[in-house]
């Protein structure tokens, strides 16, 4: 008793990071078929316990919390270096923090409220990833923009780790017309690569952030590569183009409750693609295509 006492603050702190994962997920407790305890420590009788209430369920005691470790950790390492023995194994890796770039916003009576921490990729997006938002200069006539890049949760950048910063000339002349896309690439061996081009004069800087073990690397090249190839936006897919064709041709073809309805699928299908989540995208390419084929498979004759 007096051991599980003196353990209650480090046991309550288990609660936040399961909420966290549960939340960024989508799920509830009982969404989850199996509770899995890992590592060592999960042996002990009142981590158990205090699992057991959190979930209204007793963990699962099939897998040995010592040798998941190991494993988990052989195959990371099997999966980087890409061992041909772990080619059928399938293994998702998510971004551990969020990463983005400071910002300022007009708050009440047009003050401006600056260090204000603007997320690009945020965490647990499944990696490698590609993610493109547009900004606009603060004020016309702005002959510069400097963008510095942050990783971390809290709206204000200050509590951020700063990683780098990015400055690139303005044309001046109207705020809107500075605007400019920032798009962020990162991998699994955490090598990120921000682009950042205006759109109206078609200036762009370049900045990668790499740790020097993954710069070093004999195939660093090869893998720049692979990452150039995620750099497209999701609109301009093949995939995307064609459903949204096919999508407008129905509506063209439809009238009244059944145009208002394509509509409303085109409108939510345009903003899972604008969200630029993969999985999300081809969800909704699946429902948009069972949709248009209802709509088409009716017979008139």
């Amino acid at each position: 008793d007096d051991f599980e006492t003196l353990c209650t603050g480090l046991l309550n702190r288990l609660r936040d990071p399961v909420l966290r994962s549960l939340r960024d997920a989508g799920l509830r407790s009982e969404d989850l078929s199996e509770i899995i305890l890992v590592g060592g420590s999960t042996r002990m009788p009142v981590v158990r316990k205090a699992i057991t209430r959190m979930f209204g369920r007793f963990p699962a005691n099939a897998v040995n919390p010592d040798e998941a470790v190991a494993i988990g950790a052989a195959v990371q390492a099997g999966l980087k270096s890409r061992d041909v023995a772990l080619k059928e194994v399938v293994m998702t890796d998510v971004c551990p923090y969020s990463l983005g770039v400071e910002v300022a916003e007009r708050g009440p009576g047009n003050r401006v409220i600056d260090g204000i921490f603007s997320p690009i990729i945020e965490r647990n997006t499944v990696i490698p990833a590609s993610r493109v938002n547009d900004y606009v200069p603060m004020q016309d006539n702005q002959r510069e923009l400097v963008l510095r890049i942050y990783q971390g949760e809290s709206r204000h950048v200050i509590d951020n780790v700063r990683l780098g910063e990015v400055r690139i000339p303005l044309a001046g002349g109207r705020a809107e017309d500075g605007a400019t896309d920032v798009r962020f690439t990162y991998d699994i061996n955490g090598l990120l690569e921000v682009d950042v081009t205006v759109r109206k004069t078609g200036e762009t800087r370049q900045l990668t952030i790499v740790d020097d073990d993954v710069a070093a690397a004999p195939d660093f090249e090869k893998r720049r590569a692979a990452l150039a190839a995620l750099k497209q936006h999701p609109r301009d897919s093949d995939a995307v183009k064609t459903i949204l064709a096919r999508a407008a041709r129905c509506y063209e073809d439809a009238l009244g409750d059944v145009r208002q309805m394509l509509g409303d699928q085109i409108t939510r299908f345009q903003m899972i693609v604008e969200a630029q989540d993969p999985r999300e995208i081809q969800a909704g390419i699946t429902q948009m295509t069972e949709v248009l084929d209802r709509f088409e498979g009716q017979t008139w004759l």
